[in-house]
């Protein structure tokens, strides 16, 4: 499998959020998402002023899993991949791709929340590559992972 990987686009947001739905663990769909302010309307100015960032993966011109991390924050915001996707290397480039571009704006740690429930696939592979857990959650449940640079 050769994919392409390049810097995300405002044109790239309508897709990615149908992706978001597709995903196999913890899917949430356009309407949630809408709810949570992740709309074309929202990001698109924040990826303008470089305040969010991400990267997507193309298969043959289609974009088929994509990150993006808060530059401010150094929040990862989200990595998404669709389920014929995983397990092929790709959420792992992609995150550390973003990862990169978070450190090289002067950030020394990074951080992102992820489900708390070790049969979610998210649960073992942050921890595998590298974050570590926090013992703290969001108002979602979700656990705070840090990453830092070493």
């Amino acid at each position: 499998m050769i994919l392409d990987y390049r810097k995300a686009s405002d044109s790239d947001l309508d897709i990615c959020a149908d992706i978001r739905g597709a995903t196999r663990d913890n899917p949430i769909d356009k309407a949630t998402l809408i709810k949570f302010g992740v709309t074309t309307e929202i990001w698109s100015p924040k990826m303008e002023n470089g305040t969010y960032i991400g990267v997507v993966a193309e298969d043959k011109g289609e974009v088929i899993a994509y990150c993006y991390g808060n530059t401010q924050t150094g929040e990862v915001l989200v990595l998404a991949v669709l389920p014929e996707y995983e397990g092929h290397g790709v959420g792992k480039k992609l995150l550390f791709m973003v990862v990169k571009c978070l450190l090289s704006q002067s950030l020394t740690e990074l951080w992102l929340a992820a489900g708390a429930n070790s049969t979610i696939r998210a649960y073992g592979f942050y921890r595998h590559v590298g974050w570590s857990p926090t013992g703290t959650f969001d108002d979602n449940g979700d656990e705070i992972l840090r990453y830092k640079k070493i």
